[in-house]
Order: structure tokens, then sequence, then C-alpha cells
């Protein structure tokens, strides 16, 4: 591992940049030294650095003064910054700047190599984190040019660097929890994974030890003790999607964190402080429900610090255009299948249907389109079937109808998996995967139904 990695010395006097060169070079490191700042920053810009060993008194600059340089290029490299004239002031100022670390000369072998490889960790980590979220980040993107999408936006730039509570409207399908992702994403929180709860998939039996945990013993089968939802977004951000299904004792409880920031498992009579930030959402009219005594009117003014109202697809149907290319792009890297896009005809089409299900019915039938398409281009002729209401039943009973029960379902199946087949250019693993089998299912299918490989 070490002789991929770059070290960069700074350091005023050439001895120790002879030394420090020695060592580490000693432990499979390569390394670039200079005695100047300027220079090392140079060097920093035209190089592959993995980590800096700064001196903090150069001769045309301050170690503090390179650092915050070297941190506004890439803040994911780790510097350790080192002097003879440390002191704690210092050693304050370089930590809040960023830096990594912070030693006092003279230096030990020791200390230096254990301090070297503990920033080469937490720097692969601050990568691989930045990746992560990167991927994230595009998985969830939100799309869309026009004017309610570009509200939405302006919204999410202005609510993420707070900490207060967000409430989400908009029918299913819009995309609220990928309103929630953003805010989480562009908030000082997104070092740490959203936690999720969807309210209305929790029996009301089961959603306060969901939402705050239990205690060992606290009923039966709490064999051991467990974390709450809350819990878990410590430090993090709370997204409860369909909020207005939550019961009455759970909102109650609800209501005292987010005044007190206290959590109490089930079972427990200690109370925790949490610091989570809430995120809710809901498909509800929430006033209209304070209305019919179903949700507590103090939780309803708790959570309503912030709301954005996510627009129905039909409300923005100029941004289908692009919500179609994103789609297709994404179902072509996501299964490595060849592109395609959809003709003027096509999208025409499309821009005059009233997606009931929102962006989320545009995704799905996206991808069924993807799977079915004959070419690169999708045309009306592939997507208008595929919008008509029992189209597939139609084709399924137009083809079996004089069959018995046992050979029409064979026939459907055979068809159904050759056309996957076919779509994934006879490529086994995409085709299990895309059809919930393994490989060995997949061949055994193949067998069963006579389907030779190519046909």
């Amino acid at each position: 591992m070490t002789n991929n990695m770059n070290i960069l010395v700074i350091d005023d006097e050439i001895s120790i940049c002879q030394i420090l060169s020695k060592i580490l070079e000693g432990e499979g490191y390569r390394v670039l030294s200079t005695t100047s700042g300027n220079e090392g920053l140079r060097l920093y810009q035209e190089n592959d650095i993995d980590v800096v060993l700064l001196d903090l008194n150069l001769p045309d600059a301050t170690g503090i003064d390179v650092a915050a340089s070297m941190i506004d290029i890439n803040r994911m490299i780790p510097i350790i910054l080192i002097s003879a004239f440390g002191s704690i002031n210092k050693a304050v100022e370089a930590v809040k700047l960023g830096v990594y670390d912070f030693l006092e000369k003279p230096l030990t072998r020791d200390r230096i190599l254990v301090t070297l490889r503990n920033a080469l960790a937490m720097g692969q980590l601050e990568q691989e984190l930045a990746r992560f979220r990167g991927n994230c980040y595009e998985r969830y993107r939100m799309v869309g040019d026009s004017l309610p999408m570009k509200t939405v936006y302006s919204m999410v730039d202005t609510i993420a660097p707070t900490d207060k509570p967000v409430v989400i409207l908009g029918e299913n399908g819009t995309g609220k929890e990928l309103v929630a992702n953003a805010i989480h994403f562009s908030s000082s929180r997104s070092n740490k994974p959203m936690v999720r709860l969807n309210c209305a998939a929790i029996p009301d039996t089961l959603i306060e030890n969901e939402l705050f945990g239990h205690t060992k013993g606290a009923f039966t089968g709490a064999v051991n003790s467990s974390k709450g939802r809350i819990q878990m977004a410590d430090g993090s951000t709370l997204f409860l999607d369909e909020i207005g299904d939550l019961s009455l004792q759970a909102q109650s409880k609800l209501l005292r964190f987010l005044e007190s920031g206290e959590i109490q498992r089930v079972g427990s009579t200690e109370i925790q402080y949490v610091d989570a930030r809430i995120i809710a959402a809901s498909n509800q009219d929430l006033q209209d429900l304070v209305k019919k005594n179903s949700f507590r009117e103090d939780l309803f003014y708790r959570l309503n610090v912030f709301v954005i109202q996510v627009p129905s697809l039909r409300e923005h149907k100029e941004d289908i255009p692009l919500l179609l290319d994103h789609f297709a792009a994404q179902y072509s890297e996501e299964t490595g299948d060849m592109q395609a896009s959809f003709s003027p005809a096509a999208i025409n089409f499309l821009m005059g249907y009233k997606w009931p299900g929102n962006v989320r019915e545009l995704r799905n039938f996206v991808e069924k389109a993807m799977i079915m398409r004959n070419g690169y281009v999708i045309d009306l002729k592939d997507v208008r079937p595929l919008l008509e209401e029992g189209y597939y039943y139609k084709k399924t009973m137009q083809a079996t109808s004089n069959l018995p029960l046992i050979e029409a379902r064979r026939n459907f199946e055979r068809e159904y998996v050759l056309t996957s087949l076919r779509n994934n250019s006879w490529n086994i693993p995409k085709t299990a995967d895309l059809l919930g089998l393994d490989r060995a299912n997949l061949y055994r299918k193949m067998r069963q139904l006579r389907i030779g490989r190519g046909e």
C-alpha cells in the first residue's frame, strides 16, 4: 500500500527534509520535499499528494497560511503541522483551520510513522465518504429547470444550513424524499447518513419502539437493548415520511423531543439527549388533520418552521424531457445496458399524459420502456402501448386464449425471460439480477423453458 502513497515534506531546515525523506522512503513511501512554502504549494498542486508534513515556520510564509491555501484546494488531504516553537494557541488555531495533527520538534521516528499512518487511513476514509456522498447525491438528485422546481431548489438552499425542523408536502410520487435528501446533503450533517422511518408502515403498537428504542426486558422478546431511529440519527437527520399517520401518543413524545432534545427508551426511566434534525413529509393536509383532532396542533406548529410544497408532475410537465433522459441514463448506468433516447413524437405524447403517480410513475415507466425497447431510440409506437390500461393483460390473453392454463403460463414465462435476455444482450448475471434470480436458477429456468443462448 505504501508504495502508492506520496508524502510532501515542507520544512525550512534542509537537514530535517533529508531525515524525514530517509525515514519515509525506508518505509516505502514516495517523498517530495522543499524548504519553501511557495514551492511546496506548487508541488502540492502538481502532484497527487496523500499527506503533507508542514513546518510552521518557513522563510517565505507561515505554515498556517500554507495549510489554509492547501485546505482551500483540497480539504480531504491530511496536513500534519510540525514546529519547534509549538504552543497551545497555535495548535488550537491549526485544528480549527482543519489540519489533521500538530507535532512538536524534536520528532521521533515512531511518533512520525504512527501519526502518518493514522493520517493516511483518515484520508482514505474521507475519500471513500466523499465518493459515497457523491453517489448518493447523484442517485437522489432532483431534476428540472421549471419555475416550480427552481422554487424548491431555492427553498432547499435557504433551509439546509439551519437545524430547524422542515415539513415537506406533496402528492405521492412527487419526490418528497429527494427533497429531504437534498436538504441533508447540503447541511453540516451530511457527513453522517440520513435515517429514515415510514410512519405509515409501522403499526401503532410498535411506532414508539421504532422511534425511541427499548431496554432489555422492556417487553416479551426484548432480549437486548436497542436504539430507536431518533438516537440512530444523533448528529444527523431523521426523515419521518407520512408523519400524518403517526399515533397521537407517539406525536406527544415526538413533541417532547423537539422541545427539549430528550428521549426515553421504552422500559427505561433514564433521560437521554439527542441532537437529531427532523424532516417530516406527508401527502395529507396536516392542518386538516389538526381540525379533525387526528394530529396535535402544538406538534404541527413545532414542525411547521419551514414548509416546502413539492409540485405534482402535472405542474411542471416542461421538465419531462429532462427526466426521461435522466432516468434512461440512470438505468443504463445501473444495468450496464446500452444508452437509449426518446423520439420527439414519444416525448410529445408523454408530455400529454396525466401521470397520476407523478415522477415515481414516470421513472417506473422509463425502466419498463428500457427493458421492452428494440433499439437505441424509443418511439411513439413503443411508449403508447405501455401506458394503455390493461395492455399486458390484453396482449397475454390474445396470445394464449386458446391454450390450457399451464401451457399459457409457460409460454408467457418463456417470452418474458427471453425478452429480458435479449434486452440485456444475453448477459446472464445482469438478467438474473433483473429477474430476481441467482445465476444457477436462471440457467435452470432457461433449460426448463428450452431457451437456447442467442436465439
